[in-house]
């Protein structure tokens, strides 16, 4: 019987290694039921024409004013960042007209975002095939083809190649510009291409961004995208009132998109607007909860749940709805995540429990993101346990985490660097890293490094001007004072409530 038990345990173990270095290979989109982080069979599901993604139009080759209509609604979807709806709606179109190049473009652009690049550049095969027959597409459709394909070569061009990859794809962008001026679709991919690589799509703009975003509202005054990306950009410039402007724009303008009413909330609290903040984001997940039921979505399908559900438990702890705020950050913990950076909406939670002094049960649902199958996932709960083992008493091991913690930082930098992913580094790895060895610093012989880590890091935090790097950044704030007035340091933690006061 024992042995039999022993043989079950071992095929378990077999079996979790598998899948555990299948994930890690990033492997899903070789995998027949998947396309990079989504279900094949859901995107390829049908669906209807809805009003509540907003109006967006882009002129196509095809004699099927349904098919175009789901073309647009793609794009639609595209521009708010809705990777699966948007897919359904090419695939749709796809159906109503095969030879709509355009559709397989968008589909491209889906595949680019979910990480099944195999996929994307399928798709872009088939769209450069079909615009092979000039009388398939025009002249503008075409330079649209081949600027997908440049943009995806440019993406995964190696490391060195990419400056360059991504001043000929700026280049290339003018030049459909000059072609027609008049296209907003095509200032707007310019905005989105003055961001640091070829991967761009609004989220990471800035001053650059902005003139090319609000040329593309001269041509068309309620194009979502462009409102979209500039309420990002003025954000992303510490310009929130503008940011907001833009961002009720676009929440009105897409009103049945989670994402469209989250931006809103996104820009509220650096305006002081905690419990519109709040409303925003609780409209977006209740949108998400209802798309789940309605359509049999699980919600791992959805990238955008678990960040709308962390930023919606950090404003519950701001405005003191403890109970909220942990049942809401739980259910990001508890999400089964995919994709390369699978793991980081598990650790707020981690750290309201050490917040709260709750060390033993912070330490057992960081080693449960430590078990998660993605290299990320591993730093984020090797780091987290240390500060539980910390506040444990258990110094010693808290030291060998870091350590591990440490190497685990240094191949996750690697393996993101140069991708749309290496901008959140900062948030995801560093500062887990950091605060852990600050507070080990406090408890030594060298407590003044462990101030200038802490200090560091606040100063960070309060600078920072994106609420997603502000809703994480403060609870580890919040830890740093709160270890500070445990060890006796009145000054240090004043200082840490000084470098963050206008988040308070």
């Amino acid at each position: 019987m024992a042995s039999r038990h022993a043989a079950a345990l071992l095929i378990a173990a077999l079996l979790l290694a598998s899948e555990t270095a299948r994930a890690q290979e990033g492997d899903h989109a070789g995998c027949a039921a998947l396309v990079g982080i989504v279900s094949r069979e859901l995107i390829e599901r049908p669906l209807a024409l809805t009003n509540g993604a907003g109006r967006m139009h882009q002129v196509v080759s095809t004699r099927s004013s349904k098919a175009q209509a789901y073309y647009d609604q793609g794009i639609a979807y595209l521009s708010s960042y809705v990777w699966v709806e948007a897919a359904r709606s090419f695939h749709e179109a796809l159906r109503l007209d095969t030879n709509l190049a355009m559709a397989h473009l968008g589909l491209a652009k889906v595949f680019e975002n979910t990480d099944a690049v195999d996929d994307a550049r399928a798709q872009l095969d088939k769209a450069e095939g079909l615009a092979a027959n000039p009388n398939a597409v025009t002249e503008k459709e075409a330079s649209w083809i081949r600027l997908g394909r440049e943009q995806l070569d440019a993406i995964y061009a190696p490391e060195s190649e990419q400056p360059e990859r991504l001043k000929n794809y700026r280049a290339a962008i003018d030049v459909l510009i000059a072609l027609d001026p008049s296209d907003p679709h095509a200032w707007v991919l310019r905005g989105n291409a003055e961001e640091p690589g070829a991967w761009g799509r609004g989220q990471a703009g800035g001053v650059a961004s902005i003139a090319f975003y609000e040329a593309a509202l001269r041509r068309d005054p309620k194009h979502l995208g462009a409102h979209h990306f500039l309420a990002h950009s003025y954000e992303n410039i510490g310009q929130h009132a503008t940011a907001a402007e833009y961002a009720r724009l676009y929440a009105a303008e897409a009103s049945g998109v989670a994402h469209a009413q989250h931006m809103l909330g996104h820009v509220l609290p650096r305006l002081g607007k905690w419990r519109e903040a709040r409303d925003q984001f609780v409209k977006a997940n209740a949108i998400e909860e209802a798309y789940y039921r309605r359509e049999k979505v699980a919600p791992e399908e959805d990238w955008h749940h678990g960040h709308n559900l962390d930023l919606l438990g950090a404003v519950y702890l701001r405005l003191g709805d403890d109970k909220n705020a942990e049942s809401t950050l739980r259910g990001a913990f508890e999400l089964k995540e995919r994709g390369p950076v699978a793991g980081t909406y598990g650790g707020p939670y981690v750290q309201y429990l050490l917040l709260r002094g709750r060390n033993e049960e912070a330490l057992t649902a960081a080693q449960e993101i430590e078990a998660r199958p993605t290299d990320i996932a591993r730093l984020i709960g090797t780091a987290l346990g240390g500060e539980a083992l910390l506040g444990l008493g258990r110094t010693d091991e808290a030291r060998q985490q870091l350590a591990r913690a440490d190497e685990l930082k240094t191949q996750v930098e690697k393996r993101l660097a140069n991708t749309r992913y290496s901008r959140y580094l900062p948030v995801v790895t560093v500062q887990y890293v950091e605060i852990l060895r600050g507070r080990i610093l406090l408890r030594g012989n060298r407590p003044q490094e462990g101030d200038e880590i802490l200090l560091a890091m606040a100063d960070e935090v309060g600078r920072n001007p994106r609420l997603d790097a502000w809703s994480s950044g403060m609870l580890r704030v919040d830890r740093a004072v709160a270890d500070a007035d445990r060890l006796g340091r009145p000054d240090l933690a004043a200082q840490l409530r000084e470098k963050t006061k206008g988040l308070r």
